[in-house]
């Protein structure tokens, strides 16, 4: 075999073997949350940070606002949309300088499938109390996800895996969605699935850059001293 097919041939294998790391990956187990870092004015009121119901603001007619997370079971694959739990809101009339404008919701997720895996991932929960109107729509408060990635992982098999956010998924009637926001009308509570799907780090690891980086070296290499040859050849005619 000539250096020039062995190259070719490191080069695929290592081709191959980031395409391998994308193979869909059985995932089973279960979910469970709490809300931690509440954000806000030195005035707000909040409770139960740190466990899986948190309440924000004061008022005298309905009591506070509050987000309730209840885990689920699944049984996915990799890159399959799947809901890893339900959000409870209940949007409560509360005085101004009372809320809290944001909450990070730290979900766990312990896997039977790949065995012994139990990993945190958070998502920042954006707040957003709304005046009180005679439009409804208008006064619904909202809970929304700004757009992004955890950047904690677990490991199977040698390849990372994160879980995405997507969206809210089913809505009951006093809320509704907008792809990455969850609106209930005042005085209401409602639930939305949240929706997300576990997928592969596209980074590879070092140790196969090096390989991938050496491979396509040594064929720059080989295609100078091939050009070389023929400038060489070319000047004895």
């Amino acid at each position: 075999m000539s250096k020039r097919t062995h190259l070719l041939s490191l080069v695929s294998a290592t081709v191959l073997l980031f395409a391998s790391n994308a193979a869909a990956l059985p995932i089973a187990g279960s979910s469970s949350g709490i809300f931690i870092n509440p954000v806000g004015p030195s005035t707000m009121v909040v409770t139960g940070a740190g466990t899986d119901y948190f309440t924000w603001g004061d008022g005298p007619v309905t009591g506070p606002s509050s987000l309730d997370f209840d885990g689920v079971t699944f049984s996915v694959e990799t890159d399959q949309v799947f809901s890893f739990g339900l959000l409870t809101f209940f949007n409560g009339s509360i005085y101004s300088g009372t809320q809290a404008d944001a909450v990070d919701l730290s979900v766990t997720l312990s896997l039977t499938t790949p065995s012994g895996i139990n990993k945190d991932f958070v998502y920042n929960l954006g707040l957003i109390n709304t005046l009180n109107t005679n439009d409804a729509a208008a006064s619904a408060d909202i809970v929304y996800f700004p757009a992004s990635v955890p950047d904690t992982y677990f490991t199977a098999d040698g390849i990372n895996y994160t879980l995405e956010f997507l969206g809210f998924g089913s809505t009951t009637s006093s809320g509704f969605t907008t792809i990455d926001q969850f609106h209930v009308y005042e005085g209401e509570s409602a639930s939305a699935e949240l929706l997300g799907r576990i997928t592969a780090s596209t980074v590879p690891e070092p140790s196969t850059i090096l390989l991938l980086g050496l491979g396509l070296a040594g064929l720059i290499v080989l295609r100078f001293r091939s050009r070389a040859g023929s400038l060489k050849a070319g000047r004895r005619l």
